[in-house]
């Protein structure tokens, strides 16, 4: 037995318990990407830092022992594209005058909470009483946030 831990192994369970996160559950839900799409940009990233070849980054996907280099390929190049897309929206309507930058705020403000909440939950390696009021507040926020109505009077 190594005294080194395989990175792979590491990151598969770094990605699966992101992955597994009800915030990250809930977030993924309305945004652009599928599971399996930010399970590969999360791969991607992971591989990226620990410096694997672009043709064995598959093998920090957790829940796809096996898949196909084309298939990995295939849903980050689609993950990328969503993201870009994204962006492209943002910028676009902050360009013709319907979202401001005060209408950026409030996601501004949750994203620094879910931040928040993420670095309190890894520092106490479980979720006790608080972290788990935080995660119903930011869970709240959220639903809050994606109605449609918030964008009333910005968009």
């Amino acid at each position: 037995m190594s005294d080194h831990p395989d990175p792979a192994i590491e990151a598969r369970d770094a990605i699966r318990k992101l992955i597994q996160d009800p915030v990250t559950k809930s977030l993924a839900y309305g945004s652009q990407l599928t599971l399996a799409q930010l399970e590969t940009l999360l791969a991607a990233s992971f591989s990226d830092e620990n410096g694997l070849k672009r043709s064995n980054r598959r093998l920090y996907c957790p829940s796809r022992n096996h898949i196909s280099r084309g298939a990995y390929n295939r849903s980050l190049i689609q993950a990328q594209n969503n993201i870009i897309r994204a962006i492209y929206t943002v910028l676009l309507l902050g360009y013709v005058g319907l979202f401001n930058s005060s209408a950026l705020q409030p996601f501004l403000e949750l994203s620094d909470t879910i931040q928040g909440f993420i670095e309190a939950r890894q520092a106490t390696g479980s979720e006790d009483i608080a972290l788990r009021e935080l995660n119903a507040r930011v869970m709240e926020t959220i639903t809050l946030l994606a109605k449609r109505q918030s964008f009333k009077g910005n968009l």
